[in-house]
């Protein structure tokens, strides 16, 4: 799986302009198309590497920088409504009509934006780990963790001290003692290869000068979060219950306010996802999207 991250990262980006302004965007696999819109701190290769359980189960990832990210200037998209604007635009470029729709952390916003403004244009949408309630601001563990010198330590010791270090990350993105931390951290660890996923994020988060107008727009945010009524798509909203980056009331509001939502809890941190879920979550993920609607 680390080759396939590596080629992942590995892929030339293209820059289209679109009505919005340009947006940078890289796509990867064949099969149904899903546009994987990307956390803070991320781009195009964030969203590949989010995206490659899918594409080895046949989809075919399309993956945007927002604005302010890598190539894709923030005059494209200053607010959370404009980024969706932006990310409709890009689709009326690439001639796509409807498409499933992935949203990650701080990518979460442009998704329900997305969502809620071009109701035709998404045919499926799923929200893992999201940020929703734009009014609250970024934890000051998001601040803390989005330079590149935590990151590059943080994948140094994933690599050469993992037990401690995965224990570490646990309590820091999530509500564990120590002790529990320390034993899922050792099961973690046994099983060859299980870190290689949030290694490729982590490695897919360097070059903070090139994301910085993104990642400090991100933490402005619009204060006004998306009109979720109007989202009636399919929608699958994934969280970890025990997540300190974004908290489960994000996940909450959202379910609350889109009628007929599914919400799948993960028994997580903020890393659930590729870590402590990483044999269930992403495989219900993949089930959802062929079997839904």
């Amino acid at each position: 799986m680390a080759d396939d991250f590596r080629a992942a990262r590995a892929e030339v980006p293209r820059i289209v302009h679109t009505v919005q302004g340009p947006v940078e965007y890289a796509e990867r696999g064949h099969g149904e198309a899903i546009l994987m819109i990307h956390g803070s701190q991320g781009g195009w290769d964030q969203g590949l590497v989010a995206g490659e359980y899918l594409r080895v189960n046949g989809f075919q990832i399309i993956a945007p920088s927002r604005p302010g990210y890598l190539g894709t200037p923030l005059s494209t998209g200053r607010t959370f409504a404009q980024q969706g604007d932006a990310l409709a635009a890009l689709l009326d470029a690439l001639g796509i009509d409807r498409i499933m729709v992935i949203a990650t952390s701080g990518g979460g916003p442009a998704g329900y934006e997305l969502a809620a403004r071009h109701g035709d244009r998404v045919s499926k949408l799923v929200q893992v780990d999201a940020v929703c309630l734009t009014d609250r601001g970024p934890s000051r563990l998001a601040q803390m963790a989005a330079r590149d010198f935590p990151v590059q330590g943080v994948l140094w010791l994933l690599r050469h001290a993992t037990r401690p270090t995965l224990t570490a990350l646990l309590r820091s993105f999530g509500t564990y003692t120590r002790h529990d931390a320390s034993e899922i951290a050792a099961m973690i660890a046994a099983v060859p290869g299980r870190t290689a996923w949030l290694e490729a994020t982590l490695a897919a988060s360097l070059g903070v000068a090139r994301r910085r107008q993104g990642l400090k727009n991100d933490f402005t945010g619009s204060g006004t979060p998306a009109p979720l009524e109007r989202i009636t798509c399919p929608t699958l909203i994934v969280h970890g219950r025990r997540d300190k980056v974004v908290p489960p009331a994000h996940a909450e509001h959202a379910h609350a306010h889109i009628t007929g939502s599914e919400l799948y809890w993960m028994d997580g941190s903020h890393l659930a996802f590729a870590l402590e879920a990483a044999d269930t979550a992403p495989a219900y993920v993949a089930n959802w999207l062929h079997d839904s609607g």
